[in-house]
């Protein structure tokens, strides 16, 4: 395995990290911008690890970072290789403190991935496991605005998200397992508050 395989994930989240330095927002399209070489897993995976951290509390960010997750996965399972968002997320920005803040408390998990993700079990990650992993994150994307009035839930499925992002990333069909057993418990959340 290649060095730039085994740290993919953290060479994302700098990446992010490094276009925040010396700004007071980040917008989306500076992120995509700038991350134009990164893959639509790579990207997808950006507004998951959001929706996944104390981030979510800020009203609305869930619901665009769901919206995001859902337009990139939709791209992903029609086969769309240029990415598109419009341009009303692409204005949308978060304070730089704040996400190299959650950046920063990200960073052990972050490494504990880079050191744990190989290509494994890649059965579930192969066609057409990558296909069914793409329209979970796109169903997941879709129902996370909605889940923003529920507590929780939407980090839930933004866990979901970067798991199976993760898998995708790097071929690691355990992750793909452990996002869809995350869907399971989220389900059982988001029955148990309705």
């Amino acid at each position: 395995m290649s060095d730039n395989q085994h740290h993919i994930i953290s060479d994302v989240v700098q990446d992010v990290r490094n276009i925040s330095q010396d700004r007071d927002e980040v917008s989306v399209g500076s992120v995509v911008t700038n991350l134009g070489q990164v893959s639509q897993a790579g990207l997808m995976l950006l507004p998951a690890l959001i929706a996944a951290t104390p981030l979510s509390g800020i009203p609305g960010l869930t619901s665009v970072c769901g919206l995001m997750i859902a337009i990139i996965a939709g791209q992903m399972v029609f086969g769309r290789t240029k990415l598109w968002l419009p341009q009303w997320i692409l204005r949308r920005h978060v304070d730089a403190d704040n996400l190299r803040d959650a950046l920063d408390k990200s960073d052990g998990a972050i490494r504990f991935l880079d050191r744990h993700t190989h290509r494994r079990w890649y059965v579930f990650v192969r066609q057409p496991g990558r296909t069914v992993i793409k329209l979970v994150c796109l169903i997941c994307g879709l129902t996370m605005p909605f889940l923003e009035l529920l507590p929780f839930t939407g980090s839930l499925m933004g866990g979901v998200v970067a798991l199976l992002s993760i898998s995708l990333l790097t071929k690691d069909g355990l992750f793909a397992i452990l996002g869809l057993s995350l869907l399971a418990i989220a389900g059982g959340v988001i029955v148990y508050f309705l």
